[in-house]
């Protein structure tokens, strides 16, 4: 019996620590701050046709956003391509009047040559595939909407009202 009051004494002293010290050490620790709820305003009704046409109207802007993409890219392909002709017109020209026994006029020509190589690369390289993955995702972007908005009729009231409060993720 007295080896069992021995054992709660420090117990009973560690518990009268926490009475005593707990809410002094919990005005010191930090109050935990929640976000507040969301606010949710009363709509009309999200109706299957409703989420369709808002799907439709999404796919719409992606397909827009991505056409502007695919046309910048092609214009800086386009440039690219069109500076690459440029080049090889003028080395052909080079080529038929070039004296292969002036050293300076065959270091010009290299140099040419270096830098028709250096934007072949860039245009079967990163510039193509830059569009071309603009344009892979153009086309599969238009194939969907085709499939799942084209020639649908829709409810023109309801089309405003989706259009009024819509918001789309980035394409």
């Amino acid at each position: 019996m007295r080896l069992s009051r021995l054992r709660r004494g420090p117990a009973v002293c560690v518990g009268a620590a926490i009475l005593m010290f707990g809410p002094a050490a919990m005005a010191q620790a930090p109050v935990p701050v929640y976000p507040a709820p969301p606010v949710i305003t009363p709509g009309p009704p999200a109706s299957p046709e409703a989420a369709e046409i808002a799907a439709c109207l999404c796919l719409k802007q992606a397909v827009d956003t991505l056409g502007a993409q695919m046309a910048g890219g092609r214009q800086s392909y386009d440039q690219t391509v069109g500076e690459l002709s440029r080049l090889d017109a003028q080395l052909e020209q080079e080529r038929v009047t070039l004296n292969v026994n002036d050293p300076a006029a065959v270091a010009r020509f290299r140099q040419l040559l270096q830098q028709r190589d250096a934007l072949y690369r860039r245009s079967s390289g990163p510039v193509l595939t830059d569009v071309s993955q603009v344009v892979a995702r153009y086309n599969a972007r238009v194939n969907e909407y085709n499939a799942r908005c084209a020639d649908r009729p829709r409810n023109p009231a309801l089309i405003a009202s989706v259009e009024a409060t819509l918001t789309c993720p980035p394409p």
